[in-house]
């Protein structure tokens, strides 16, 4: 297995455990002491966050020279 296919299977899997978590504590009301305006702005921010750390994944292996 190559290394881009690692790091995709451990970014989606990351993700999905992360989205779960949220949603166990919204469904659960263990989280209930967190205000209703802020879940979404967090969850953009992790999602953001994610992406981000996609794209200068992607710029940074682009620049690396692999033997």
């Amino acid at each position: 297995m190559s290394r881009d296919a690692k790091n995709s299977i451990i970014l989606w899997a990351g993700t999905l455990a992360l989205m779960g978590v949220v949603w166990a504590l919204l469904q659960l009301d263990i989280g209930a002491h967190i205000p209703d305006r802020w879940v979404w702005p967090m969850m953009a921010v992790v999602i953001g966050l994610n992406v981000a750390r996609s794209i200068w994944d992607r710029f940074r292996r682009r620049d690396a020279k692999f033997r």
